[in-house]
């Protein structure tokens, strides 16, 4: 080989020389990450710091934006990509979708994670869209793409021309229910929905969303066009929903200092969403912020003149209403979920046995709570005899409902003094060791035992699943429920009284584990991982003297013989602020949070700038 052919040989690549496979890879790269559940929406990017949850999110869609402007392949390359992860952040933002959804319809074939970050029946939200449907609607350019859903959304469009003129109060109201439901199923291949809802009686319910999704449903079977060949069914592939409590009154009722009546019991509904869960047959996956805690089943209160004002709102979903109320009270209207999480959630333990009734595919049931307070209502304690288990309790529910299913368990509260028997006989779940398919189980001492009486005499063996790989305990019982919300404030003294308290707890209890580990034996050979969550760190650390890990240096040693791994996780304690003393409030009705003004951080306007005419979202 001569030194020129050498040398080209070796010649640097370039962009154009550079092998597709490893192009498409660094361009996917650019692929936003989904915002969690729970986030609250987005403010102007020059006013986020690095690393915040919307940071990166809003760079790399600028990105997968610019990227579409640099060469044809590049955007052959960046264009499906820039509609993989869809968040609509305000009223604009979801019209300026819509209208690119209703001209290019194959470009909601590539959206795999859609997400709605606004709540539909909020009175501002009604009135951005409003108003931006009036600056929007001369430049609607739908496409005339044969198919069930083309049409549907030139129909709708027509429709929407013709009543804005008019003003048409109810149809206004309604107006971003219909304009989500056509955008959802113009994504007709979405696996993930996150969808903001209403948390508080005061909001408007989204049964217009509901109701024009199964009449999509019906007319789609009924006028589907032979001529298309493959349409796909709108909804058939989401697996994964997400229903996030309106964050903005969430963090208007929980972290802003809200001096106002605040509701007895806020949160999302679940059980009304039923419509919703019934419309996605694939549906596995259902993940809540702030739920009410409602599970009990809502069919039972359908009725004829729930049937006559559905008919009114859509014709086409009357047929699924109608097929709803004539089943029987006990239908499992969760029935094909298989996944539930729960985050924040003022469920009760009778509610859980409601919902594992009604699930009964379920796998996983996952739990974290939100604090009853003392003087609310749902505190009331229920009458029943000195020993009575109560027939709607969480015992008798895992029992008759979770043997076959149930791989998961992770469930807990802060309190449920005087209301012990929801749970089960002596506040206890006594049935975990029928479970036997359960793998991995996250339970409170309070829940295992009842009181501390029984747990010097009850072997912590004796009451846990067979099959058990993965245990948590969280060192938790009722009584420390007054502690846990004042130690943020403690003093070093207050720390060091609680712990040489605590002494003689802290002896039973790393005795209890220390048995524990030595009772492992050949059947239960499946368990790999056990850990002990410290609620309170006062009681097993001494700052600056003792830390928790020192306390269970032979437990861990001894499940390490078993090939068992062991840790401890001390919950962080976030010190309590000094504040300014305040008047005393004078309490009213709660308000509406104000909410930012939308075009302050509208981050996709300036695709409406391109030069390219399909890039207005």
């Amino acid at each position: 080989m001569d030194i020129t052919s050498h040398a080209a040989a070796r010649s640097p690549l370039t962009l154009a020389t550079l092998p597709p496979e490893i192009l498409m890879g660094i361009v996917e790269c650019l692929i936003p990450t989904p915002p969690e559940i729970g986030e609250t929406g987005p403010v102007a990017l020059a006013q986020m710091f690095e690393g915040e949850p919307w940071y990166e999110f809003i760079l790399c869609r600028r990105a997968l934006a610019s990227l579409c402007l640099v060469t044809r392949t590049f955007r052959e390359m960046a264009h499906p990509l820039l509609y993989r992860v869809i968040a609509i952040t305000n009223p604009r933002t979801m019209l300026l979708l819509f209208r690119t959804l209703a001209e290019f319809p194959h470009y909601g074939l590539h959206t795999r994670f859609l997400s709605c970050h606004i709540t539909l029946t909020r009175n501002n939200v009604i009135r951005g869209v409003k108003e931006a449907m009036h600056e929007q609607l001369g430049r609607f350019k739908p496409s005339d793409a044969p198919g069930v859903i083309a049409q549907y959304v030139r129909n709708s469009i027509m429709q929407a021309g013709s009543v804005c003129s008019h003003w048409m109060q109810p149809y206004y109201e309604g107006l971003p229910q219909n304009i989500f439901s056509m955008v959802l199923a113009s994504c007709k291949r979405v696996e993930t929905l996150l969808l903001e809802v209403p948390i508080c009686d005061e909001d408007g319910d989204y049964n217009i969303l509901f109701h024009k999704m199964h009449g999509d449903l019906h007319e789609f079977d009924l006028a589907r066009d032979p001529s298309v060949k493959n349409e796909e069914r709108p909804y058939q592939h989401i697996h994964t929903l997400l229903l996030q409590g309106d964050t903005e009154m969430i963090k208007h009722l929980e972290i802003d200092e809200c001096d106002c009546d605040i509701p007895d019991n806020y949160g999302v509904k679940c059980n009304t969403y039923f419509p919703l869960f019934a419309a996605l047959p694939k549906l596995a996956t259902v993940e809540v912020t702030c739920d009410s805690g409602d599970w009990t089943n809502p069919i039972v209160n359908l009725n004829q003149n729930i049937m006559a004002r559905l008919h009114a709102i859509h014709p086409g979903s009357t047929q699924f209403y109608k097929t709803m109320a004539s089943l029987p009270p006990d239908h499992p209207y969760l029935g094909g979920i298989k996944h539930i999480y729960l985050h924040n959630s003022m469920v009760m333990p009778h509610h859980l046995h409601y919902l594992l009734k009604f699930a009964p595919y379920l796998e996983t049931l996952y739990v974290t709570p939100r604090r009853i307070e003392d003087d609310g209502p749902v505190r009331w304690p229920r009458v029943h005899g000195p020993e009575e288990e109560d027939h709607e309790s969480l015992n008798l529910g895992l029992q008759q409902y979770g043997k076959k299913h149930l791989k998961n368990l992770d469930v807990g509260w802060t309190s449920l003094k005087n209301m012990e028997k929801l749970v089960g006989p002596e506040g206890r779940i006594i049935c975990l060791p029928e479970l036997k398919n359960l793998e991995k189980l996250c339970i409170q001492l309070e829940t295992l035992y009842g009181n501390m009486k029984n747990a010097a005499v009850l072997p912590l063996l004796s009451l846990l699943p067979p099959n058990l790989m993965e245990l948590t305990i969280e060192d938790w019982w009722w009584r420390y429920e007054k502690l846990y919300f004042d130690m943020k404030m403690w003093k070093p003294k207050k720390k060091v009284e609680h712990y040489t308290r605590e002494k003689a707890y802290r002896q039973a209890a790393v005795e209890m584990l220390m048995k524990f580990a030595k009772s492992l034996d050949v059947t239960t050979n499946r368990l790999k991982k056990v850990m002990l969550v410290c609620k309170i760190p006062w009681t097993w650390v001494l700052e600056g003297a003792v830390e928790a890990d020192e306390h269970f240096m032979g437990v861990k040693l001894a499940f390490e013989e078993k090939g068992v791994a062991f840790e401890v996780d001390c919950d962080e304690v976030e010190e309590e602020e000094k504040r300014p003393k305040r008047d005393v409030p004078v309490y009213q009705p709660c308000l509406r949070p104000n909410a930012p003004e939308y075009d302050e951080y509208d981050e996709f306007d300036e695709f409406d700038e391109y030069p390219y005419d399909d890039y207005p979202y």
